[in-house]
């Protein structure tokens, strides 16, 4: 890592451990790095189960489920009791699996998916009346399919349809709450939302600013189609995670504040401290680190 004053740190994890332990979700404010070694696993193929099911027995499932699959993503769609999921696991590179034919990537992902769904986007950014319908039929519209493929290949969707988006990371035992919470305010507030909520896990680790910082972590992103205003919707959305012990997604849409981060985060405090040591003049500061890092 070069710093503000062009020396050069070894953040190995034995030289500057503290260095190490902030510099790994920096913010770009800290330096520039120069050289990074990874440790990586041997390459793998995944197995896919995606289909739809009822959210409700997604959640009453929930811990199950994540205990028993290497991947879990959920897409739930407001307006409906229903919701996509998509489980991988880890597979050897012999295993038999049938691959997914191209004709049905090509009618699913690229069709369905993307096609058909900017469609009826645009449908429901000009009939918002017609959303809930829209969703109905869209939380039916893909059927199950299982396949195995390389882990790239698998994890990567194309994803072709403009929206912005906003994301939170709760405790895992806070998923379900949350979501109750924020489904209740979707129908009492009248609010228009024709893309899935998605939910995502992540175990606890050791990063000082990671939103997974020392609890098994749960992920609830929301998003509304670009043209369509998200103002209200993403407002709401926070104040509702702020409940449930929310932490934002670093690179997506939320406004949050140097002093609200400062309570979610313990470590808050000893990485403005790093940050003072590497960087004293500001070398490597914008408007959104002012406003997050104070």
């Amino acid at each position: 890592m070069i710093t503000a004053d062009g020396s050069q740190l070894h953040c190995s994890g034995v030289e500057h451990p503290d260095i190490f332990a902030a510099a790994r979700i920096g913010l770009g404010a800290l330096g520039v790095i120069s050289e990074i070694t990874l440790q990586c696993v041997p390459s793998f193929r995944l197995r896919a189960v995606e289909g739809p099911a009822r959210m409700a027995n997604i959640l009453d499932g929930f811990d199950a489920l994540v205990a028993e699959n290497d991947h879990v993503d959920i897409h739930w769609f407001p307006h409906t009791a229903r919701a996509l999921t998509k489980i991988n696991n880890s597979v050897a590179h012999d295993h038999d699996g049938a691959g997914l034919p191209r004709w049905r990537y090509l009618l699913d992902d690229e069709l369905l998916s993307n096609g058909l769904f900017a469609g009826v986007n645009r449908l429901g950014w000009a009939r918002p009346s017609l959303i809930p319908r829209i969703n109905q039929f869209s939380s039916r519209a893909l059927s199950p399919r299982e396949y195995t493929g390389v882990s790239h290949a698998v994890f990567i969707s194309p994803r072709r349809v403009r929206f912005n988006e906003c994301e939170y990371a709760v405790p895992r035992t806070q998923l379900a709450p949350a979501l109750h919470a924020l489904r209740a305010w979707i129908n009492d507030h009248d609010e228009r939302v024709s893309f899935p909520v998605e939910v995502r896990v992540a175990a606890a680790d050791d990063i000082w600013l990671s939103t997974a910082y020392r609890r098994d972590t749960a992920y609830i992103a929301v998003h509304h189609y670009y043209k369509i205003d998200h103002r209200r919707y993403f407002a709401a959305f926070e104040s509702i995670v702020a409940e449930h012990q929310g932490r934002a997604h670093w690179g997506k849409l939320h406004s949050l504040g140097a002093e609200q981060l400062r309570q979610l985060y313990p470590c808050f405090d000893d990485f403005r401290q790093i940050r003072d040591r590497l960087d004293p003049g500001r070398t490597f500061d914008n408007a959104y680190l002012r406003r997050v890092l104070g």
